[in-house]
C-alpha cells in the first residue's frame, strides 16, 4: 500500500489494515516457536505484538473495534515474554564480558550464566506453553474484531489517517522532549526508562510510512538508534539489579564466586557510565533539537496534505 493512499484513508480503515498485518506477523512467528530459530521467533513475536498494541493504542480515539478484555489479554501475553527476553540479553552480555575478566573472576561469571540459563529454559518453556494455549484462542478473537467495521462508533468523521498521525506525532514528540529534559544523570533510571518507551512509541508511529513518504525511512532509522542506545542502558540497569541479588545469594550459598560477581558489578558500572555519556552527547539538552527538527519537517508534509498547521516542540 502506497503512503499517499494510506494517508488519505479514514483512520479506522488504515488502522484496521495495519493491525491485521501485525497480527499476521505475530501468527507467523508463533508457528516457529518449536523450530531451531526459537530465539529469533520470540523476538519477531514480541515485535509484532508491540507494533499491534502500539497501533491500537495510538489511534484509539478513531478506532475502538477491539474490546477492552482483548486489550488486557494482549498486554498480559506481551508482558509474559519479558522474562525470556531479558534473561537472554543478560546471558549474552555476560558471555561478551567473561573473556575480559581476570582468571579468578571467571568462575563467578560462569556461576551466574548457569543460573540465568536455567531461568531462561523455564521462561522459554512458559512462553511456548502460553503462546500455544493463549495466543491461538486470542488470535481468532482479535482477527474477528479487527475485521469488523464499526465506523458508526468512531469519533472524528472526515478525519484522514494523515491528520490523525500528525496529531499523534505532535503529542509523542512533546512527551519525549519533556522526558529528555528531565534526565540529569545516569541515576535517573525512571526518566531514562520513560524516554526509551516514548522513543519506541514514536518509532512505531513512523514505521507504517517508511519507504513511501520521503524522509521517513531516515527518521525510523534515527529512532531505532535512539531506542537501541536507551534500551542498552536500560539493560545495564536490569543487569545491575540482577547482580545485586546474585551477590546476596552467593554470600549465603557460594562465597567462592563473590570475587567474580563483584568484578561484574564494576564492569556494569563502567558500561553504564559509558552508555550514559554517549546518550548525553547525542540527545540531552539542546542536542535534542537535532532529533526533533526532522519530525517538524514530517509534520509539515502531513499538514500540507490536510491544510493544517504543523506542530512545534519547545525544548527546555
Amino acid at each position: 500500500m502506497k503512503a499517499p493512499g494510506l494517508l488519505a484513508l479514514p483512520p479506522a480503515l488504515a488502522v484496521q489494515r495495519l493491525a491485521l498485518a501485525q497480527l499476521d506477523a505475530a501468527t507467523t512467528a508463533s508457528a516457529r516457536f518449536t523450530s531451531r530459530d526459537e530465539a529469533e521467533a520470540l523476538h519477531d513475536f514480541r515485535v509484532a505484538l508491540r507494533r499491534l498494541r502500539s497501533i491500537l493504542r495510538v489511534y484509539a480515539p478513531w478506532y475502538d473495534a477491539v474490546p477492552k478484555n482483548l486489550h488486557k489479554r494482549l498486554r498480559r501475553l506481551a508482558h509474559a515474554t519479558n522474562a525470556a527476553r531479558d534473561t537472554e540479553v543478560q546471558i549474552e552480555w555476560l558471555r561478551r564480558v567473561q573473556p575480559r575478566l581476570k582468571a579468578g573472576a571467571r568462575p563467578g561469571c560462569t556461576w551466574l550464566i548457569m543460573r540465568l540459563a536455567k531461568r531462561q529454559r523455564t521462561a522459554n518453556h512458559a512462553v511456548r506453553k502460553l503462546v500455544h494455549k493463549e495466543f491461538a484462542a486470542l488470535e481468532l478473537r482479535l482477527r474477528a474484531a479487527l475485521r469488523m467495521r464499526k465506523e458508526g462508533r468512531v469519533a472524528g468523521a472526515g478525519v484522514t489517517f494523515a491528520q490523525a498521525t500528525d496529531e499523534r506525532l505532535s503529542v509523542y514528540c512533546a512527551e519525549l522532549a519533556a522526558e529528555l529534559a528531565s534526565i540529569g544523570s545516569a541515576a535517573d533510571r525512571d526518566e531514562i526508562h520513560a524516554a526509551r518507551i516514548s522513543g519506541k512509541r514514536l518509532r512505531y508511529l513512523l514505521e507504517p510510512l517508511r519507504g513511501s513518504v520521503p524522509g521517513v525511512a531516515a527518521l525510523v532509522n534515527s529512532m531505532k538508534s535512539f531506542q537501541d542506545r536507551f534500551g542498552e542502558l536500560n539493560d545495564r540497569f536490569a543487569m545491575a539489579r540482577e547482580l545485586t541479588q546474585a551477590v546476596e545469594i552467593a554470600g549465603v550459598q557460594a562465597e567462592q564466586v563473590l570475587p567474580g560477581l563483584r568484578a561484574l558489578v564494576t564492569s556494569v558500572e563502567r558500561d553504564t557510565n559509558k552508555l550514559y555519556r554517549d546518550i548525553r552527547a547525542r540527545y540531552l539538552g539542546r542536542r535534542a533539537q537535532k532529533l526533533f527538527t526532522p519530525m517538524r519537517v514530517l509534520s509539515r508534509k502531513l499538514a500540507a496534505a490536510n491544510d493544517t498547521k504543523p506542530f512545534r516542540v519547545r525544548l527546555k
